[in-house]
C-alpha cells in the first residue's frame, strides 16, 4: 500500500514507520524534522510539513495523490508556545482526514489515546477525542486506536519514569494505588499494520493495553528493579500535593510534569485486553517478561540518575553569575575591588568602570541562562569567559592558586559543568 504516515519521527511513528517499511509497504513520512529520519529505505519519500501549519483540508489534498491509507501518529504531551493541543491534536488531524475522505483514501488509522472518551476531561483527552469523533463521521474505513501508556526504549515518558523510579523515596499519589496498563511499542507497531490488512476492514475503536493491569506503585518498583537499584521507600501523599509538586514541571523544563497529566494519572488507565488480543490474533507482549525481567542500559540507567539533574545544574549555573554580579555591586566592598583590579592595570576611572560592566555582564549571563537563551552556544561562551577569567587571574595574581581555600581552581569543575549542561541541553527534545 501507498501510506501517508505523519509524526514518523516521534516514538510511536518511528516504530510504526520501520514496521511498515519491514512489511514492504511505500511510505511518505511526514513530519516537521525529516533530517532525523536515519532510514535510508528505498520505499520512503521524505514530506517536511509541519503538523501547526496544517489546519485547512488545501494543505494536505496536494499530498494525498495516490495515498491508499493514512496513519497519524502526531501527538504531544504538553503545551508550548509553539504547539497547541488544539492545532496538532484537533485542527490538523481533522484537515487531513476530511482531505483523505475527498482524495478517496481507503482507510484511516488515527493512533489516540485511551481516555479520549466520554468521561474526558483535560484538555489532552478532549483534543485527540474531537479528532477522533470527527473521524467516525467519514464515509471510509477507520481505526480508532487508543493506546495506555505506552513503552520501550526511547519513550518520552519510559524516561521520566525511569527517572522517578531512581530516587531513593518515592512520592505516592494517594498510596500509587491508580490503575496503569502499559503496552509494548511493538504491540502498537503491530497493531497499526494489521488495521492496514487488505482482508481487515470496517470501523472499529481499539483499546491498546498490556494483558492485565499494575499500579502505578509496583510499576515504579518494576522500573526500579530493571535499574538493578533495591526497593525503595514508600510515602503516600496526598493528591493536592501532588498537584503542587507537578506545578514545578514547567520550572524544570518538564513538560511532561504537570497538573494534567497528574490528573490523567489519577484517573486511571486500564482497559480489558480481550479484544485486542482477538485483533491481533495473540496476546500482547508481558512488562514483566519484556521491560521488568530486561536489565537496564548503562545508558538507561545514566539517564535515570541524571534526569533531575539537568535543570537544577542549568539553574546552579545562573544562581552562580547572579549572585557574582549582584555581591560585586552591593556587597563586596568597590574599594577592595579596584585593588584587585590594580595589577591588571585597570586604575583611576576605568577600574569602577570595569567593576560596572562585569558586573552586568554576570547578570545578564545568569539572566540567559534562566531564560535558556542560545543555551548550547551560551554554555559555550561561558566557558571561554571563566577560563579567560582564570587564566588571567592565574598570571597576575598568583596567589589566588597557592591559596589553600582555592578560590581559582574551583573553576575547573565549574568549567566542567558548563560543558555538560551544553551537551545535555543540546539533545533534541
Amino acid at each position: 500500500m501507498n501510506i501517508l504516515l505523519t509524526g514518523a519521527t516521534g516514538f510511536i511513528g518511528s516504530a510504526v514507520l520501520h514496521e511498515l517499511l519491514r512489511q514492504g509497504h511505500q511510505v511518505t513520512a511526514c513530519c516537521r524534522h525529516p533530517e532525523r529520519l536515519l532510514i535510508d529505505h528505498p520505499n520512503l519519500i521524505r514530506l517536511n510539513l509541519d503538523f501547526a501549519q496544517a489546519g485547512t483540508i488545501n494543505s494536505w489534498l496536494p499530498h494525498l495523490q495516490a495515498i491508499d491509507a493514512i496513519v497519524n501518529c502526531v501527538g504531544i504531551i504538553a503545551e508550548n508556545n509553539n504547539q497547541s493541543f488544539a492545532q496538532l491534536h484537533s485542527q490538523a488531524p481533522i484537515a487531513l482526514f476530511q482531505a483523505g475522505a475527498r482524495a478517496g483514501v481507503k482507510k484511516i488509522v488515527q493512533v489516540s489515546a485511551l481516555g479520549a472518551d466520554a468521561g474526558a476531561e483535560s484538555n489532552y483527552h478532549l483534543s485527540k477525542k474531537a479528532a477522533d469523533d470527527a473521524l467516525r463521521e467519514l464515509a471510509l474505513d477507520w481505526f480508532v486506536l487508543q493506546p495506555s501508556l505506552v513503552y520501550g526504549p526511547g519513550g518520552q515518558s519510559s524516561g521520566l519514569f525511569h527517572a522517578l523510579a531512581a530516587l531513593p523515596v518515592h512520592l505516592l499519589p494517594d498510596g500509587g494505588r491508580q490503575l496503569l496498563q502499559p503496552i509494548h511499542i511493538a504491540d502498537v507497531a503491530a497493531t497499526v499494520c494489521r488495521c492496514l490488512e487488505p482482508a481487515v476492514s470496517g470501523r472499529k475503536t481499539l483499546a491498546l493495553v498490556g494483558p492485565s493491569p499494575i499500579s502505578y506503585a509496583d510499576w515504579l518498583q518494576g522500573l526500579r528493579r530493571r535499574l538493578g537499584k533495591p526497593t525503595a521507600r514508600t510515602c503516600s501523599v496526598s493528591y493536592q500535593f501532588a498537584l503542587s509538586m507537578a506545578g514545578m514541571g514547567k520550572w524544570l523544563n518538564q513538560p511532561i510534569v504537570s497538573k494534567d497529566n497528574l490528573a490523567m494519572l489519577n484517573r486511571g488507565n486500564s482497559a480489558d485486553p480481550t479484544p485486542l488480543t482477538q485483533f491481533l490474533g495473540r496476546a500482547p507482549i508481558n512488562v514483566n517478561e519484556q521491560w521488568f525481567e530486561q536489565a537496564a542500559s548503562q545508558a538507561e540507567r545514566w539517564h535515570a540518575g541524571l534526569y533531575f539533574f539537568k535543570p537544577l545544574l542549568r539553574y546552579t549555573i545562573a544562581f552562580v553569575w547572579l549572585w557574582s554580579g549582584i555581591t560585586s555591586l552591593f556587597f563586596y566592598p568597590h574599594q577592595l575591588s579596584y585593588q584587585l583590579l590594580a595589577p591588571l592595570g585597570i586604575t583611576g576611572a576605568s577600574a569602577p568602570i570595569t567593576l560596572y560592566s562585569l558586573a552586568a555582564m554576570d547578570i545578564g549571563l545568569g539572566l540567559a541562562t534562566l531564560a535558556r537563551f542560545r543555551i548550547s552556544q551560551l554554555m559555550l561562551w561561558q566557558f571561554w569567559i571563566v577560563l579567560g577569567y582564570s587564566l588571567t587571574v592565574a598570571a597576575y595574581l598568583p596567589e589566588f592558586v597557592f591559596h589553600p581555600f582555592g578560590p581559582l581552581l574551583k573553576n575547573l569543575p565549574f568549567l566542567m559543568c558548563l560543558l555538560v549542561v551544553r551537551e545535555l541541553e543540546g539533545e533534541p527534545s
